[in-house]
């Protein structure tokens, strides 16, 4: 058994891929990444096919630039003969659709994480969820923008860490800061949404019970607008830091306080799952997240943090929640929330393992 696995982006942004890879590792399983090099990136891989593409460019650009994508894989995939492929993005089914119903129906997985093209191409995308043999989905957000269908949750979650945090929580460290501390408001990975971020930095600009830092990657030049902003407007209490090493990730994370995951509303970010939505809970680290989204939704039934439409009063509201937090409560309703997500994780093993021929 061969599998291919096509990513519609660079493999840093595409983290989910080792739901999948950690399983095929873990049974022997040989596969292949096949993936989309829209920054330069070069990472190692079966196969890179390297494009300059943005989120920004128009629609025919973008559309060229797949369409141009899904004809380098239909050739890879030909010459490599795999006998299942996990076909991750609309983006890329959308333009394989012919290719897969004629040689990958019922052989290939329909992995959905964000909302793209498939809003503008719906007829197609029924059909293929007709032929695909499953449907993941990251986010019960996204069936209301879906069709009907038999969906199966794939969670943007290492199972490592989601059962490392279940099996040892007191090995997480104490969310209640010590007398005196700073509450430290953590930004990290793609750093995205400039206004949201500029709104949250400045709203606890210069606060002395306050401290922000962003690090990660930038995207459309929005780290670097954010550093101008702080020095034009002489915030001190802010750090910033670009490109850092994924398993440098949880020492950086074990540092802050809240993780900040405040975005516009738009219904791509309304309906998904946030890498930092899922290590705000297994870090025990309060999320600062958007009202009257899945993610807030989250956050208020759960109590696992705050929900905000904007960031007017930040500092008052993050103070209250921390003044009224109890430990007790809040371990148990992340818990819960956790317990939830690995009952998700195991129906989707399942169906990955069934899907491999490894379990009938």
């Amino acid at each position: 058994m061969r599998i291919g696995i096509l990513l519609p982006t660079n493999v840093y942004f595409a983290p989910y891929s080792r739901v999948y890879t950690d399983i095929f590792d873990q049974h022997g399983i040989d596969y292949d990444i096949l993936y989309f090099d829209k920054r330069n990136l070069a990472e190692p891989a079966a196969y890179r096919f390297a494009a300059n593409v943005s989120s920004t460019d128009g629609n025919l650009k973008r559309f060229w630039g797949y369409w141009r994508y899904a004809r380098f894989l239909a050739q890879a995939i030909k010459h490599e003969g795999y006998d299942r492929l996990i076909v991750c993005g609309p983006q890329i089914a959308i333009f394989l659709y012919p290719f897969l119903k004629k040689h990958y129906t019922g052989k290939f997985i329909l992995d959905y994480r964000d909302l793209s093209i498939e809003q503008r191409f719906m007829k197609r995308y029924r059909k293929l969820l007709a032929i695909s043999a499953y449907n993941m989905i990251s986010s019960p957000g996204f069936k209301r923008c879906l069709p009907d269908a038999n969906y199966i949750m794939s969670h943007n979650i290492s199972i490592d860490l989601l059962r490392k945090a279940l099996d040892s929580p007191s090995q997480c460290s104490s969310t209640k800061e010590a007398p005196g501390s700073k509450y430290n408001v953590l930004t990290i990975g793609g750093i995205r949404d400039y206004e949201q971020n500029a709104a949250v930095m400045m709203a606890l600009a210069n606060r002395p019970e306050f401290e922000t830092a962003y690090i990660g990657r930038g995207e459309e030049g929005a780290d670097v607008k954010l550093r101008q902003l702080a020095e034009q407007e002489h915030v001190q209490n802010v750090h910033f830091e670009g490109f850092y090493k994924k398993e440098d990730e949880p020492g950086i994370i074990q540092k802050a306080t809240f993780l900040n995951i405040f975005y516009p509303r738009k219904l791509s970010h309304d309906t998904a799952l946030s890498n930092r939505f899922y290590s705000s809970l297994l870090f025990r680290k309060p999320m600062i997240t958007t009202a009257d989204t899945i993610q807030g939704d989250y956050a208020d039934r759960y109590g696992v943090g705050v929900a905000i439409a904007d960031a007017d009063h930040l500092a008052e509201r993050l103070q209250k929640f921390m003044d009224d937090f109890d430990e007790a409560t809040y371990e148990r309703n992340r818990r819960q929330l956790l317990q939830s997500f690995l009952k998700d994780y195991e129906e989707f093993e399942r169906a990955v393992l069934i899907f491999a021929e490894l379990q009938a």
